[in-house]
């Protein structure tokens, strides 16, 4: 058996790396992506020091080609898991993709899983070299002659019915005809699984903490269908889609279906939520560029929606006061506590709740310098122990049967320093400030994102992410169009919901965020416009005890008394005496 130690900043000190000799390792790899083996020299002559005349392997990473194509035009935030495309959100595609083209040749590339926007970048740059590309799937006969390909995914499906949604298919068929109308468009080819399950009412549990289904969907001025794998469906839902127009057809037979349509058929397409494959048909008859309707459709929730969102967050509320109650408990009796039992804990009271089926994302929970990282996520050995000290940060989110959440705590856990303290309270500012903000119906995601950093930029601190983001009615948790990025033009309308989670991370110190989804309200109209602001949906009591009072204003100790007082308001009739007596405390009044 062989041991191999990755050198780098940790084992610079020659004695570490004698340890590291002494201790068993065999061999020394070296990362040389970055120089060649003369720029590591003062490496090399430490290592054999290091070795005291024992045999070692050496292995060398070489420099590849490079891909890394220069600056990103806004950072992004990813989270565990997420994917980056390149081509995709201003990311180019780089040139040792396309460079090796001669003249004369053809790239063949499945287009079924490409964006058609990546594949026009693709052909410009072969265009370049005199060479070509030509959409084809070349994967699939190798993938059946193995046997390995993984089904799709067939989970059975259901639909959602009026009483949780406000509308059946037949009334959202007719919202989105009319927004093909005005652009001059009469058909649409619907590619976003969050888009078909809006459209249809329809649910599934293909993706994990994403209750949608893999499906498409073609609209046009006389007739509706849903392409998805034959049985997923019950016969009772069939009907029901039927009495709304719409027909059931296999989920491969869409391009068919898009090339038998009359050719003076003009579809709206929208080449960045469109598949190249798919695309290529959709050209072939008369488009219209615009992006699918359906986006900023659903981002508007409806008064049904919006009644069902409110009653999510009660159950939510009541099972994280329960929560809360629970950690409290356990550290107070001195048990050992990891950041997945964290997780383990909130998924238990959350399974206590009516409606509750899932998460809506995989539950960050991070202790002390872990949250300084914003993704953070425990799993298998990356789990730490909760020590009685410092903070613990807690996001995480459920799916109900009436609608979807995403909240983040703060938690002291034991003695905090200044520092701590202090940057709490900031976040704190910041997270009100966004909260109570009043503001005319023009202003758009970026204007709010700007306004909401007010207190955090003035000790000249920053955190490098959005300040919020849409969440859907059972559907995934990040949902646009809307959303508080510095990058986002989209003007926010009564009924859109939005996160409000702003935070300081410091580097091998410390991670606060203190998250809220709040509902986007009609203020009335006066001489100077229309005016809108926020109220609160999340119903979760936020810790004062790291507070440093004297640095609130009035009006935010008054904002969050009078959020504190809400929640005890609309929890508290659903919890026993002891949960009642906990959470009066917890909400009581802030006071000079």
């Amino acid at each position: 058996m062989e041991y191999y130690g990755t050198i780098g900043p940790a084992c610079a000190d020659e004695e570490v790396l004698r340890r590291m000799f002494r201790a068993g390792m065999t061999g020394v790899r070296m990362n040389l992506s970055h120089g060649g083996l003369a720029e590591h020299r003062d490496w090399l002559e430490r290592i054999a020091r290091a070795a005291e005349g024992r045999p070692y392997r050496l292995l060398i990473d070489l420099q590849g080609p490079e891909v890394r194509i220069g600056r990103l035009p806004a950072p992004l935030a990813l989270k565990n898991r997420q994917a980056v495309t390149l081509g995709q959100g201003g990311i180019p595609i780089p040139e040792t993709l396309t460079g090796l083209a001669k003249p004369g040749q053809t790239l063949l590339l499945d287009g079924s899983c490409v964006p058609a926007t990546i594949a026009k970048e693709y052909i410009d740059a072969l265009a370049k070299k005199g060479a070509s590309l030509k959409s084809q799937d070349v994967a699939s006969p190798i993938w059946d002659a193995t046997g390995e390909r993984p089904a799709l995914p067939d989970t059975p499906c259901e639909l959602l019915t009026p009483a949780q949604t406000g509308a059946t298919a037949a009334d959202r068929i007719a919202m989105v005809r009319a927004e093909l109308q005005k652009a001059g468009a009469t058909a649409l080819a619907v590619t976003g699984l969050d888009c078909v399950g809006w459209l249809l009412n329809l649910r599934a549990r293909d993706l994990p903490c994403t209750p949608l289904a893999v499906a498409y969907a073609l609209v046009t001025m006389d007739a509706c269908t849903l392409f998805i794998a034959p049985g997923r469906l019950s016969d009772a839902d069939a009907a029901t889609l039927a009495e709304s127009g719409v027909t059931l057809r296999g989920y491969e037979e869409i391009i068919d279906a898009v090339h038998a349509l009359p050719a003076d058929e003009v579809f709206l397409v929208d080449e960045k939520a469109t598949n190249y494959a798919l695309y290529e048909a959709l050209t072939a008859h008369k488009t219209v560029a615009g992006a699918d309707p359906i986006f900023a459709l659903k981002g508007i929730k409806n008064e049904t929606e919006l009644k069902n969102i409110r009653e999510c967050h009660i159950r939510d509320g009541v099972a994280v006061v329960r929560f809360q109650m629970d950690l409290e408990k356990a550290l107070a009796e001195g048990k050992q506590l990891t950041e997945i039992d964290i997780d383990t804990m909130l998924q238990k009271r959350r399974a206590e709740m009516p409606g509750y089926f899932e998460d809506s994302f995989s539950t960050i929970a991070a202790y002390g310098t872990n949250a300084a990282m914003m993704h953070y996520h425990a799993e298998g050995d990356v789990n730490s122990v909760i020590e009685p000290r410092g903070f613990l940060l807690v996001d995480n989110g459920g799916q109900y049967d009436c609608g979807t959440t995403d909240i983040t705590r703060t938690y002291p856990v034991g003695p905090l320093t200044d520092n701590e303290r202090r940057y709490y309270t900031w976040v704190l500012q910041s997270h009100i400030d966004m909260a109570r903000a009043v503001f005319l119906d023009y202003c758009t995601g970026f204007a709010l994102d700007t306004f909401a950093r007010g207190p955090v930029w003035a000790h000249k601190v920053n955190y490098r992410c959005g300040t919020g983001h849409g969440v859907g009615f059972i559907s995934g948790v990040h949902e646009g169009p809307q959303s508080l990025r510095p990058n986002n033009p989209v003007i926010f309308k009564p009924g859109m919901t939005i996160t409000d989670e702003p935070g300081i991370y410091e580097t091998d110190e410390v991670g606060i965020r203190i998250e809220n989804e709040l509902e986007c309200i009609d203020l009335g109209e006066n001489q100077y416009g229309h005016w809108l602001g926020f109220a609160p949906l999340t119903l979760v009591p936020i810790s004062t005890e790291p507070v440093l009072v004297d640095e609130l204003s009035r009006d935010q100790i008054n904002w969050l008394n009078d959020y504190h007082a809400h929640v005890y308001e609309m929890l508290s009739p659903r919890l026993n005496e002891d949960e009642k007596a906990w959470l009066k405390e917890k909400c009581a009044p802030l006071a000079r």
